[in-house]
């Protein structure tokens, strides 16, 4: 397969991209690692640190687990879910794997952490598949045997907002990325995208927790920007948007879905407008769709005030895929689910939430990614302070 300059440029970069000490055991006396009784998956996540927490993917996978136990289980076995709390924090991490293992859990299922590397390292030993990884560990999710992504990662979400800027914005696109190593990653599969589409990128850092942006507002206007696409942390990149706002840049604004957290929104107010975001799907606000109705419904349901978003959509369809993984399988141990993933012979349905996984493919679609089954993005805008769909999903790389 003849590789494009971008795609041989994107195996250069390997470095993560971004963006409760749960003890949820069950019952020891309860069946595990064997075809009957229940099965055994477990989430870890940063649930909660002084750095970075997502409480909410707990009750998403929660929620999930609830739903498909509520409808049958799977082939009439109840799912028992156990939870870790990985602190963001490698040694913790390894930690939670370790008592995966010594829990006899068959997959880890729809985790979001930095340290999906440490993790793996155990899991392989265990022959234990990792399902739906957030997104915040890129490299290591695109490229570990023991990774199934369920979307186009960090990766996919970076070269997607490079592309839309130069396809909505025009040719010459600031990249403001924040000073840090995630950031900066995201700042160059940007410019991969950028580059690609045809346009002409300039980078600028922005210091991270800075109280004021002014100065970096002041040097991406400078440029005269067609458009501008961020990458970085939520809160900091908010602060851009406002400072870029503030100082009289009026154009479009891209960047993965996680830089605007309902925090930022409600930040920005009426200064939100023109920004279009890629993602892992659809809006996690579109409930003209099915899945994400239910995925809505069980949220508030379990919690009114619990955030919603494409973090915790993707626990949820994580939960769904392994249940159809799994259906009509022996399902006794890891090793068992990693033979039904290789058994996966038509695309798997996420409905219409994501795009359908199809398994890992050979070839894959990008060589140097080689556990990222597609690199189909979805589109959201920013409208009268809500996310909202913006168009049909597409393939970063290609368009």
């Amino acid at each position: 397969m003849r590789l494009s300059p971008l795609r041989k440029a994107v195996g250069a970069i390997a470095v993560l991209a971004l963006p409760l000490s749960l003890a949820a055991c069950g019952d020891d006396s309860k069946a595990a690692g064997s075809s009957d009784g229940p099965i055994k998956i477990m989430t870890i996540a940063s649930f909660e640190s002084p750095v970075y927490s997502v409480p909410w993917l707990k009750t998403a996978v929660t929620e999930a687990v609830a739903k498909l136990n509520a409808d049958g289980g799977i082939d009439g076995r109840k799912v028992e879910l156990l939870t870790c709390n990985d602190k963001f924090d490698p040694n913790e991490a390894t930690a939670c794997a370790q008592r995966a293992v010594s829990e006899k859990v068959v997959a880890i299922v729809g985790p979001l952490s930095p340290n999906i590397g440490p993790i793996a390292a155990v899991m392989k030993q265990a022959h234990i598949p990792i399902i739906g990884p957030g997104g915040a560990d890129g490299a290591n999710e695109t490229t570990n045997e023991m990774s199934y992504p369920i979307n186009a990662t960090p990766v996919g979400f970076g070269v997607g907002a490079g592309r839309l800027a130069v396809d909505r914005g025009g040719p010459n696109v600031v990249i403001v990325h924040g000073d840090n190593d995630t950031a900066r990653a995201g700042g160059e599969w940007a410019k991969m995208g950028i580059d690609e589409a045809g346009g002409k990128a300039t980078m600028v850092a922005a210091p991270l927790g800075a109280p004021d942006y002014a100065a970096v507002a002041a040097k991406a206007i400078d440029a005269e920007p067609d458009a501008v696409t961020l990458q970085g942390s939520g809160t900091d990149m908010g602060r851009v948007v406002l400072s870029l706002r503030d100082a009289g840049y009026d154009g479009l604004i891209t960047g993965p879905s996680s830089i605007v957290t309902p925090g930022v929104l409600e930040s920005l107010g009426d200064k939100a407008g023109d920004i279009v975001l890629t993602s892992r799907g659809l809006a996690p606000s579109d409930t003209s769709n099915a899945e994400i109705k239910a995925f809505n419904d069980a949220m508030r349901a379990a919690d009114p005030k619990v955030n919603i978003d494409d973090i915790g959509l993707n626990g949820w369809l994580s939960v769904k895929l392994f249940a159809a993984v799994a259906k009509d399988h022996d399902i006794s141990d890891g090793a068992s689910v990693i033979d039904a993933l290789a058994d996966i012979d038509q695309p798997i349905s996420l409905g219409g939430a994501y795009p359908d996984y199809p398994g890992i493919q050979d070839p894959p679609p990008v060589a140097e990614y080689p556990r990222v089954a597609s690199f189909q993005v979805g589109t959201s805008a920013v409208v009268d302070g809500q996310i909202v769909p913006d168009g049909d999903f597409f393939d970063a790389f290609s368009g």
